[in-house]
Order: structure tokens, then C-alpha cells, then sequence
């Protein structure tokens, strides 16, 4: 449970003005399901409003990915995750906003297919060379690093599936969390964006 006033906080950093383009199937208004007196309303050209109660309202930019409603403010960026008539930022900073609030949410319709048990080979690659998963029965994995003009090194491990998400742990305990979105699989685990694609 938040408070209206942290969350408010929150919100007004995070949705400070800040360039960009949006619109897409995100327009409407989103209401805080837990209560809070919070509401942002998503408007066409990427333009927004926040209301809460007490200390009023602010207005700011987004931008659209896919599945993802990204803002950011200074330097940060803060991405909201979409589902259906509902919102929700992966880090739980923010709280889960649908269109109707608490009753929009149980009548929410979900438009994610996320998979229950991931399976096959997904490839990454990035700057620092490519980096490859391949799920494997019992819950286990392998993740093969091969930096560029390298040889692969591979390291094994096993894996928990907790909604959208994967939660890794490579040899020596090395930990990775994995997020679905966009029918890819995203990490930043290793302190840089990687966007693993099914092969």
C-alpha cells in the first residue's frame, strides 16, 4: 500500500515534461486500484495529466513501445508495462493503475501471451557481443556469452517463473531476472540493455 502523498511524489518526478512522441491504443484514462486517489489520463500526440488529490494536478509527455508507456525526466526512465485496460510499472514504484481503477481491473481482459514455460533458444545481441539462452527441461538453462571475434562461454543454471517474469540463477549463484515483453525477453541484469528474440 502506498500513500497518496509518496506516490504522488513519485509520479510528479516521473512525470515531469520531457520530449517525445506517443499515442497509440494507450489513450484513456488510468485510476490507482489500491486506493490511492491518483489518476493519469494518457491523451493522443503523447501528451498526459496526473490529478491527485490534495496537491493537485501536473502534465507532462510519453512515448509508446509495443506493450510499454515510457516516460522520462532528467536523465531517468520509467516504463509502465500495458495489459488489457490496465498499467503497471515492473519495479512496483508506482502501483497498478486501470481504466476504472479497482472495478476496471477485475474486469480487465488480458492481451498478453506470456509464456508459462519458456522453451526454445533466445539470442541477444548487444555491443559487447552476442548472448544466447536456451531453456532446457527441469527448469534449467543455458546462457553462452560470445563477445565479438570471441569463443562462446557457456554457463548453466536453473530458473523460477513468477508471472512475466524470470527469475535466473547461473553458476556461483550469478543472479538474472528477465522480464516478457513485446514477445522478447528483456534484461538489464548485467548493467546494460539486452532484448533476448526467440530464434
Amino acid at each position: 500500500m502506498h500513500s497518496g502523498r509518496s506516490v504522488f511524489g513519485g509520479l510528479v518526478l516521473a512525470l515531469a515534461c520531457s520530449g517525445g512522441n506517443g499515442g497509440g491504443g494507450a489513450t484513456g484514462t488510468y485510476a490507482a486500484v489500491n486506493g490511492d486517489p491518483i489518476t493519469l489520463t494518457f491523451k493522443s500526440g503523447g501528451k498526459f495529466e496526473m490529478t491527485a488529490s490534495g496537491p493537485g494536478s501536473s502534465s507532462g509527455t510519453y512515448t509508446t513501445d509495443g506493450e510499454k508507456l515510457i516516460v522520462s525526466v532528467d536523465g531517468q526512465t520509467h516504463t509502465f508495462i500495458r495489459d488489457g485496460n490496465c498499467i503497471e510499472e515492473p519495479r512496483h514504484i508506482f502501483g497498478k493503475l486501470c481504466k476504472g481503477g479497482k472495478s476496471g481491473e477485475a474486469a480487465n481482459v488480458s492481451t498478453r501471451n506470456v509464456p508459462t514455460t519458456p522453451t526454445g533458444t533466445w539470442v541477444a545481441s548487444t555491443a559487447d557481443g552476442e548472448f544466447r539462452l536456451e531453456f532446457r527441461p527441469g527448469n534449467t538453462l543455458a546462457l553462452s556469452m560470445t563477445p565479438p571475434g570471441g569463443q562462446p562461454d557457456t554457463k548453466t543454471g536453473t530458473f523460477i517463473v513468477e508471472g512475466d517474469a524470470i527469475h535466473v540463477t547461473l553458476e556461483q549463484g550469478v543472479p538474472m531476472v528477465l522480464k516478457f515483453v513485446n514477445e522478447a525477453y528483456e534484461s538489464t541484469s548485467f548493467g546494460f540493455p539486452m532484448k533476448f528474440v526467440g530464434q
